[in-house]
């Protein structure tokens, strides 16, 4: 599993503030929509949204793996937001998220799901990726720092 495969640049949102955890699914979702990469903004994120109230997707560190399938990803689909203030998802160490990768798919792709998050969470424990992105200026900024820190880790 190697992130440069799946997350693209163009799949990246960097937002100062977030109200909540609803909030950013909102915008993450009409991003995706004006992106032209999802149809239905409204079911994504009633998706996510629903996900999350079953339980907390933040995992610690700062970061939060999302995952959900749907008829709506005709193919396995990895984005990243960056929240910069940060924002609570409950997650287990306390700390707020900075840091949210939305995996995304339809109901095939149940293996690549598993192996992104472990990937993910392998990746967000080895390095404190949530104060490398914090100087990211951009999108395409953040993508070099994410996939540079990968790298160290898969060497």
């Amino acid at each position: 599993m190697k992130l440069a495969n799946y997350l693209k640049k163009e799949n990246i949102y960097i937002c100062d503030t977030c109200k909540d955890t609803g909030h950013l699914y909102g915008d993450f979702a009409h991003f995706l929509k004006e992106k032209g990469m999802i149809a239905d903004a409204r079911k994504v994120k009633r998706l996510f949204v629903k996900r999350e109230s079953v339980q907390s997707t933040g995992i610690g560190h700062g970061v939060a793996t999302p995952h959900v399938f749907s008829d709506e990803f005709s193919e396995f689909f990895l984005a990243m937001a960056l929240v910069r203030k940060g924002i609570d998802f409950k997650a287990p160490d306390g700390k707020d998220v900075h840091l949210v990768f939305l995996i995304m798919s339809d109901d095939r792709d149940i293996g690549l799901h598993l192996k992104t998050l472990a990937h993910l969470a392998r990746l967000t424990a080895s390095c404190d990726l949530v104060a490398a992105l914090g100087e990211a200026r951009d999108e395409a900024e953040a993508h070099k720092i994410i996939l540079e820190k990968e790298k160290a880790i898969l060497n």
